[in-house]
């Protein structure tokens, strides 16, 4: 931005109109981008698009300069992020011991954490899944890198660094690996 320019922002109104005059494309596209980051995240891919324009539409600050495809694709990955750590950092909810009384009784709450056998599969099905997107990439080992860093959390300055690519070289490399698994999973990942 050159300098003494003012950065502007989109008001309520204009973000909601924007959303209102998306076109079947870009609908399509934000569809895509809910699904990819609702993948593996305690949220469905339409509730995932639907609070980031209930957000969009409450106050979040979009920049003028800034497409509302795109503000609305980052919203998406900020809430699944979000959704991600609410689940990792959760405690566990311990039940009170009962002494006869109704008061409580109203106060053992089930305990939320997965037990042993439940955390044993969920980690099997995430293994599975690693393995299966993995081997889309069997004959690209640097999308396989890519995919696996992805998986791992990392994300892109870090990535691209990690893979030695210049920005071209990655950005193709990225979407590829989204051709790829759009083509394989076209509704989203469905177990």
């Amino acid at each position: 931005m050159p300098t003494g320019s003012v950065a502007t922002s989109r008001s309520r109104d204009e973000i909601a109109d924007a959303i209102r005059t998306l076109s079947p494309a870009e609908w399509a596209r934000l569809r895509k981008v809910a699904a990819r980051y609702a993948f593996g995240r305690p949220i469905e891919a339409k509730d995932l698009l639907q609070e980031a324009m209930a957000r969009a539409t409450d106050g979040r600050t979009c920049p003028a300069h800034v497409d509302v495809v795109k503000f609305l694709a980052e919203a998406m990955r900020s809430i699944a992020h979000g959704e991600a750590e609410k689940v990792e950092h959760r405690l566990p909810l311990v039940s009170v011991a009962k002494t006869g009384d109704h008061q409580s009784e109203a106060l053992n709450y089930p305990d939320q954490a997965l037990n042993p056998e439940e955390r044993m599969l969920h980690e099997e099905e995430a293994e599975r899944i690693r393995h299966e997107l993995l081997a889309l990439f069997d004959d690209d080992p640097v999308a396989q890198v890519i995919v696996e860093g992805i998986m791992d959390g990392m994300e892109g300055e870090e990535l691209r660094e990690f893979t030695d690519l210049d920005e071209t070289a990655y950005d193709s490399k990225r979407k590829l690996i989204r051709r790829r698994i759009d083509k394989k999973y076209p509704e989203g990942w469905k177990p």
